[in-house]
């Protein structure tokens, strides 16, 4: 018995239909089938798999209580930092982001073989995109501070 894996993660938002897009056209995931809730919104899938459901709090509001509660939507991740996704094609994902005019952060951090964009949704969640790390890769984005990474056993 345990956790096996991150199933999906939901956005409470006003501007659902931008979300759809940027997660769609920015982060590469694809809308996909949803059940018929009365209240807007879609699922975004990866590899087949409904990742990121977002939950439109216009709409039905006695549908979306009785399915995510009584809790406003906002901006921002509130206590959440930040949500990462495990991404391939860096090279793509950096130039797809400069020709959009999306700013972004980057770092790599080689002791753990990881190469992270990090960006804003429409709604101000920071997400986070894991790329392995390959010696000589560039960083394009705005730089963030080295961090000193310590690999001893009684941090890993």
């Amino acid at each position: 018995m345990g956790v096996l894996q991150l199933d999906h993660f939901t956005i409470r938002t006003e501007q659902w239909a931008e979300t759809a897009e940027f997660f769609e056209h920015v982060i590469g995931l694809t809308p996909g089938p949803r059940p018929g809730f009365r209240f807007p919104g879609c699922w975004m899938y990866a590899a087949g798999h409904p990742l990121l459901h977002i939950a439109s709090v216009q709409g039905d509001p006695d549908e979306l209580k009785g399915y995510l509660g009584d809790k406003p939507g906002g901006y921002g991740s509130g206590s959440l930092d930040h949500v990462s996704l495990r991404c391939e094609g860096l090279e793509q994902v950096q130039a797809r982001l400069q020709s959009m005019g999306i700013a972004f952060r980057e770092r790599v951090i080689p002791q753990i073989a990881e190469h992270q964009l990090f960006l804003e949704d429409p709604n101000g969640i920071t997400i986070e995109m894991i790329f392995d790390y390959v010696p000589g890769s560039r960083i394009v984005g705005q730089a963030m501070p080295h961090l000193a990474v310590d690999l001893s056993e009684k941090n890993l």
